[in-house]
């Protein structure tokens, strides 16, 4: 299947449909119609109000009930090629085998099925579409009632396509900081791409300069400053973008965008009393760290293939069906985590409590099923998919300003995190003790399951731990020794492979290198 001819087409069974309002979130549960060619598809601003929702649908993907992005598989691929999580081999479905075993070796077993590759240029395409129709005056109802709508749509858009461009960039590319961004990224086009185009994969450095250019551009433009569930924001934009510095190790800039965030937005840090249960979209206070997240008001928009099934325990006490439980806390994670009882980043684990005795001599009675997506009137599918929140501002910052050479500032910023996540008192750090490993140690127990871990192993070239000897190998599987550690820089398997679908229908993409 050729992936510029399926965004293409994706692009151009947008319907008409009534216009939606910035704030709300109902276009949760609609699909886009089919029937309007792709000339005639943006002309007024109900058109491009529709745009903007196949966009934000995009982002849960297409794949396996439509979760081959944010809805599942960019998780699965950041968490699983990690060792702060695992596949729960005795108790799971395969749906996230594929990455935690490393079991492909050929471009034919990185279809879609297991790859992060169509959504994200799905949302490249769409946003093409919807920015060149702003810019080239295409909206046929463009008046002072409508131009901060119709502005709105196209830097909204630019924040997206800069997310996709980004992803698409970490997920198939080198790290920037390995090679200055000279080896090969995302395949990307800013024009109205056509069915029949053949794209080539544009290097790592140039994926970037496109990625800044859109948050630039979004940033200087219409972003609304209001927190907005559902929606990017400016601070969703400026979020971005310390994310984006942090990877290529511009410290200085990370940090200040991560400062500007910190400072100035609506978002605020939640306290260790509101901490587990802020997780709930149902908690009042649930939106005061969330800068961006994927607003979900039906159990059909990622169903049972969702990353809150794969984390929620299969069943529940009273042996109903909850989740599939496929992904665990390793056991080297959680002692990590219990070192200090008092941090309340243990209340988002959950102990199992279905066949028990079968589990219990498996995970040892230790809290494994991550609950950072919990239910919503007993339902898992309900809950709102965390992509961006204010503590990862926080750890950027103090990542960067270390860095960068300023540890007084760096320590400041790791013990506002600490504060309100433990009241151990000496797990505050000072500029005497404060060190990298300490730095990254947190934004594992913070981030974990979050989609974050190896990225940021790859860009900081770490070698990933699952375990060394049969002692310290805990409830994993019995791994090839190759699995078992590999430094991220060095190892065979470091990029995955383009889908051979997309090989064999666009004959200009080039390969990762063949294992």
């Amino acid at each position: 299947m050729n992936i510029i001819k399926s965004t293409s087409k994706a692009v151009a069974a947008l319907s008409l449909v009534a216009a939606i309002s910035a704030c709300g979130n109902d276009w949760l549960d609609r699909e886009p119609g089919n029937g309007i060619s792709q000339e005639k598809a943006l002309v007024s601003t109900n058109n491009l109000n529709t745009a903007r929702i196949g966009l934000y649908q995009a982002l849960k993907g297409r794949n396996s009930n439509y979760v081959d992005y944010y809805g599942a598989k960019y998780f699965v691929y950041a968490e699983m090629r990690g060792e702060d999580m695992q596949y729960n081999s005795a108790y799971g479905s395969a749906r996230a085998s594929f990455w935690y075993r490393m079991e492909g070796n050929t471009p034919e077993d990185f279809n879609y099925s297991n790859a992060t590759w169509r959504s994200p240029n799905i949302i490249i395409a769409r946003a093409n579409r919807i920015i060149n129709a702003v810019n080239n005056g295409s909206i046929s109802d463009n008046s002072s009632s409508t131009d901060s709508l119709i502005t709105l749509c196209r830097d909204e858009a630019k924040v997206l396509r800069a997310m996709a461009i980004f992803d698409l960039t970490r997920i198939y590319g080198k790290p920037y900081t390995q090679d200055q961004g000279a080896s090969w990224g995302a395949a990307i086009d800013t024009t109205n791409i056509e069915p029949e185009a053949k794209v080539m994969r544009s290097t790592v450095a140039d994926c970037y300069k496109q990625v800044l250019k859109d948050l630039n551009e979004a940033i200087a433009g219409n972003l609304v400053k209001r927190a907005n569930t559902g929606y990017v924001n400016l601070w969703t934009a400026k979020a971005l973008r310390s994310r984006v510095y942090l990877t290529m190790g511009n410290w200085q800039k990370a940090l200040a965008d991560a400062e500007d965030v910190i400072q100035n937005s609506p978002y605020k840090l939640w306290t260790a009393e509101q901490y587990a249960n802020a997780w709930s979209k149902e908690d009042a206070n649930h939106g005061n760290e969330m800068i961006f997240e994927i607003a979900i008001t039906s159990s059909e928009w990622t169903d049972r293939e969702g990353i809150a099934y794969l984390y929620t325990e299969d069943t529940d006490a009273k042996g109903q069906a909850s989740g599939y439980g496929e992904m665990v806390a390793t056991k080297a994670f959680v002692e990590a985590l219990n070192t200090d009882l008092n941090d309340v980043r243990r209340d988002v684990w959950k102990v199992a409590t279905s066949s028990a005795e079968k589990k219990a001599q498996v995970f040892g009675g230790l809290r494994v099923y991550l609950n950072k997506m919990p239910a919503v009137n007993g339902d898992s599918r309900l809950s709102n998919v965390p992509v961006m929140r204010l503590s990862e501002m926080y750890l950027n910052a103090a990542e960067a300003a270390f860095q960068a050479g300023d540890k007084a500032k760096a320590a400041r910023y790791l013990n506002a995190l600490i504060a309100n996540r433990t009241t151990t008192a000496s797990s505050q750090v000072t500029t005497s003790n404060l060190s990298l490993a300490r730095i990254y140690m947190e934004r594992r127990k913070e981030l974990v399951g979050e989609g974050h871990r190896y990225f940021d192993a790859l860009r900081r070239g770490e070698t990933i731990t699952r375990y060394t000897s049969e002692a310290n190998r805990g409830w994993h599987e019995i791994l090839n020794t190759d699995m078992q550690s590999y430094n991220t820089w060095t190892y065979t398997k470091q990029l995955p492979l383009i889908p051979i679908d997309e090989i064999n229908g666009n004959s200009e993409i080039q390969q990762n290198p063949l294992y």
